[in-house]
């Protein structure tokens, strides 16, 4: 039966599917925990609605997060509220430090928080990859910035007007893509 047709005849598969629509992005922790599910019970559950092409799932550091498969590309970051509930504590409070003083230094977050340099270091990446915080440079130095969606349109016009300047497009492919950015809600920007 892999063609999806009766995965969701069971009344658990019904409620974990259920509950994934209404939180996509939850991780196996949550899941479990709302639904008050043993680990064995819920993993089958998974497993047989990724096999049946009802939800997929996605590694997010060390948890892996699910999703309700309706066919189309999925855009992960309008699910942030359940990345930032899956990130470590050591991330919670980087990225805390980070949104109260962006373009904070390492070595300033390192007196702060009290980690050594791997751990922050690792920390930092970890915050990177996952599209949640950028490096920055000011005054010389490299420090770190919560990426938000008008950040992120800056930064789209800033390297635009950087081709532009450097010839490497002209200025009617300039004007036809900023007037599209322009057009853009910044609801629609992905990041």
């Amino acid at each position: 039966m892999l063609n999806g047709e009766g995965a969701l005849d069971h009344k658990s598969r019904k409620l974990i599917y259920n509950y994934i629509s209404s939180h996509p992005g939850a991780s196996f922790g949550t899941i479990r925990n709302f639904l008050d599910m043993n680990d064995s019970t819920l993993k089958y559950h998974l497993i047989y609605l990724e096999r049946n092409n009802k939800v997929i799932s996605k590694r997010e550091g060390r948890h892996r997060c699910y999703f309700c498969n309706n066919g189309s590309k999925l855009n992960y970051r309008p699910y942030l509220s359940s990345q930032l509930n899956s990130l470590t504590r050591n991330q919670q409070q980087i990225l805390k430090i980070i949104r109260n003083k962006p373009g904070i230094s390492k070595n300033e977050l390192i007196k702060i928080t009290n980690l050594n340099r791997k751990t922050l270091s690792y920390n930092l990446n970890k915050l990177i990859e996952r599209n949640i915080i950028w490096k920055v440079k000011s005054a010389g130095e490299i420090g770190y910035e919560y990426i938000t969606k008008e950040k992120l349109r800056n930064e789209i016009y800033n390297r635009l007007l950087l081709k532009l300047l450097s010839d490497e497009i002209d200025e009617d492919k300039f004007l036809k893509i900023k007037k599209k950015l322009d057009n853009l809600g910044i609801d629609e920007i992905r990041i």
